[in-house]
């Protein structure tokens, strides 16, 4: 079996997020079992694949994918797509659509998801969403969800420690962005005497955000940003172990990995709550409002004040392992080869 793997996701080339681990993760982890996984190379022009895997479905994907398909492709999308707008600007856009003699952004990501044979949503809500609206059949999507690697679960604080002298801190992994919400953290913190430890790249589609958070990272001494650590780093995964919460005040989220990273290597888990975040996390995190100061800074207490519990570690090992999440993407290909 041979599957190419594609993604365009053009502003994350430079600072690669959760999309590119996602990508990155289950192609080693189908790999690990045998599976032939090729990135594939828009130059080399090749078609010779059993499967087109896209991840994504950003409207720039609608002609690839779309083509794919007229040239006799299989072709699956994990969408990556749950979103907080309400439904009825998703209503009033399929209306626009609708109207209008020309292609909309609306237009370009339903052909993705119409052309594609097997949709791969990361949970429920995503697959409720996407029927909702864009009309897409239940019977084309498979949830599969996001993954972890299993070296999370046997973090220590030591390389951490040594390095950076901290320990039981607050820390937040992320692109440094309004929508990820350090800012909102670090209002949230002050006058806490918490330590707080910030690790991620600025995002280039929001420089005003990151000026702002230099500026209030500046003033606090007790704010250590780190800049960025490669996902692989054993000191990544350090310092979720020796954090003592894990702080996510995104304003959206489909399924946020480093939730999972965090909790397994045995942090509290702060972040917002919708319904693909609640899905993986039930009730062993602490929820908050991310557009509220005073709620981040509640929750955020709380889980500083409570035990860690292995609750959450157990929950993601049985669940959330890329090897589980490989195993469900092969059953996948298996099904779409011989149907």
């Amino acid at each position: 079996m041979k599957i190419a793997f594609f993604q365009f996701f053009p502003q994350t080339i430079w600072t690669p997020g959760g999309g590119e681990t996602q990508l990155i993760k289950t192609k080693e982890a189908l790999e690990r079992i045998g599976v032939q996984v090729e990135l594939f190379d828009i130059w080399s022009r090749r078609r010779d694949y059993d499967i087109l895997h896209v991840f994504g479905s950003s409207y720039q994907l609608s002609d690839f994918v779309v083509t794919a398909k007229k040239l006799g492709m299989k072709v699956v999308v994990s969408p990556i797509a749950y979103t907080n707008k309400p439904k009825y600007l998703w209503k009033m856009w399929n209306l626009i659509d609708y109207l209008l003699p020309v292609p909309t952004l609306y237009t370009y990501r339903k052909r993705i998801y119409e052309a594609a044979d097997v949709l791969l949503p990361n949970s429920r809500g995503e697959a409720k969403q996407l029927a909702t609206n864009f009309g897409i059949s239940k019977k084309k999507m498979i949830v599969v969800p996001n993954g972890v690697d299993k070296r999370f679960a046997d973090a220590t604080p030591d390389v951490f420690f040594k390095k950076y002298g901290l320990k039981d801190f607050i820390l937040e992994v992320g692109r440094i962005s309004t929508h990820k919400g350090q800012n909102r953290l670090i209002h949230a913190l002050d006058g806490t005497n918490l330590e707080l430890v910030i690790i991620g790249q600025p995002d280039p589609d929001d420089p005003s955000g990151f000026k702002e958070f230099k500026r209030l990272a500046k003033t606090r001494p007790w704010i250590h940003y780190l800049e960025f650590i490669p996902h692989d780093s054993p000191l990544l995964a350090s310092a979720y172990a020796a954090a003592k919460v894990h702080v996510l005040p995104s304003l959206g989220e489909t399924s946020p990995l480093v939730n999972l990273e965090a909790g397994l290597a045995g942090a509290n888990v702060v972040t917002l709550k919708n319904s693909p975040i609640y899905e993986y996390l039930g009730d062993h995190a602490f929820y908050c409002n991310p557009c509220s100061i005073s709620s981040i800074r509640n929750s955020v207490l709380r889980a500083y004040e409570t035990p860690k519990s292995e609750k959450l570690r157990k929950l993601i090992l049985e669940h959330f392992t890329w090897d589980r999440i490989a195993k469900k993407t092969l059953e996948v290909y298996k099904n779409l080869l011989q149907n």
